[in-house]
């Protein structure tokens, strides 16, 4: 086992102040504490000196792509009939903005890739544009903002409670599978949740685990409209913020859509007999890791989006699906295969790891392979 961590020190202290925490709670300390949270130390966490691979970060196509599908949207947006969106409308003094709201923007890679994009490829959008990003780390914030250095004019930095309702688009890449979620496990006829105490061991106090009542009747409520079958000793995560950003989302979006990339799958598939452990994993230094409860501040824990939730409530908040599919196929749809097509086809070794990395976004086992992209609209 490793070292006790500086951010393990301060969660014993807190639970011997206040009991026991649940491990949503735990979760979220061990990703977002002020100064110890794993997203707001400075160490590098995406790419290859980091801990894993976003699909923002392998190949710019991936942007681009985003790009053209924004200007598409923003079209539908732009006129009171889709149909009839044309360059002449969206060229006028009259065309509305292209607002981009970006929740959760990493390293500010994809935000770059998306506004070059709009820049080289979209001029009409690009003069349009205006780029909000969301952002709760300060070291992610600074990270961007040295990134998109040369669009600082069209890029700015918000809060939801800050944020003015906008007719827009929002969108976020990996943001919800990152969010803390409850664990809870099947019992008979009871359901146990997750909870992380401390406890002594030859005079030195460690974090260890135990199952105990659920925390919130919200849970109760979720497992109710989950259209899923679970089995028994299955263990599942709850990812009740991911409601709640959801209401977040639909109370500043006078109008729009809500894109969001991540990895997951419906709860049918993500609570079947195959995944009696739960989806919940850990990553350090690009190695799978299984115990959350190790190097606390320095792996980064995530767990699969239930996008049946997101659709399900999201209908609460006044938002309709407007598509739902793998990433793979959505990147396929909207071009991937035409933009590798359009490539340099050059021998030398930066063109040969150009070619390798955007097969990546669209291979079995690449990093689209287990991602989905919903899309929502709220009229």
């Amino acid at each position: 086992m490793s070292d006790t961590t500086a951010l393990e020190k301060k969660i014993i202290e807190r639970i011997n102040r206040d009991g026991a925490m649940s491990f949503r709670d735990f979760m979220q300390l061990a990703l977002y504490d002020a100064e110890l949270g794993y997203y707001n130390t400075e160490r590098l966490k995406i790419g290859a000196t980091g801990d894993y691979y976003t699909s923002s970060n392998v190949h710019p196509a991936f942007g681009a792509i985003l790009a053209q599908v924004f200007v598409r949207l923003w079209k539908d947006l732009s006129s009171d009939n889709p149909e009839n969106a044309n360059s002449e409308y969206l060229e006028s003094d009259t065309a509305s903005p292209l607002n981009l709201v970006e929740m959760g923007a990493g390293t500010g890679q994809l935000a770059f890739d998306v506004l070059s994009a709009l820049r080289d490829e979209h001029a009409e959008g690009f003069a349009r544009a205006n780029y909000t990003i969301i952002e709760q780390s300060p070291v992610m914030r600074a990270r961007q903002q040295e990134k998109l250095n040369d669009f600082s004019e069209r890029v700015c930095w918000q809060t939801f409670a800050a944020l003015k309702p906008t007719a827009g688009i929002f969108f976020s890449n990996e943001l919800v599978d990152a969010m803390p979620v409850h664990r809870l496990r099947f019992t008979g006829e009871t359901v146990e949740e997750l909870y992380v105490i401390v406890v002594d061991e030859s005079h030195h106090q460690r974090l260890a685990v135990v199952w105990g009542a659920l925390s919130k009747p919200q849970l109760v409520e979720y497992l109710k409209r989950s259209q899923a079958k679970f089995f028994q000793g299955q263990m599942i995560e709850v990812n009740l913020d991911a409601i709640h950003w959801l209401w977040e989302v639909s109370r500043v979006m006078e109008k729009g859509f809500l894109v969001t990339l991540d990895y997951g799958d419906l709860a049918p598939h993500l609570y079947s007999v195959e995944r009696l452990e739960g989806t919940l994993r850990c990553f350090y230094r690009h190695t799978l890791r299984d115990n959350p409860l190790e190097r606390i501040g320095e792996q980064d824990l995530t767990a699969s989006v239930n996008f049946s939730a997101l659709i399900d409530y999201g209908k609460d908040f006044g938002f309709e699906q407007v598509s739902y599919e793998r990433q793979t196929n959505f990147l396929f749809r909207n071009g991937l295969i035409e933009r590798i097509a359009a490539m340099e086809t050059g021998d030398t070794i930066d063109d040969l790891q150009k070619r390798l990395a955007i097969k990546n976004l669209f291979v079995p086992g690449g990093v689209s392979d287990n991602f989905r992209v919903l899309v929502q609209r709220k009229p």
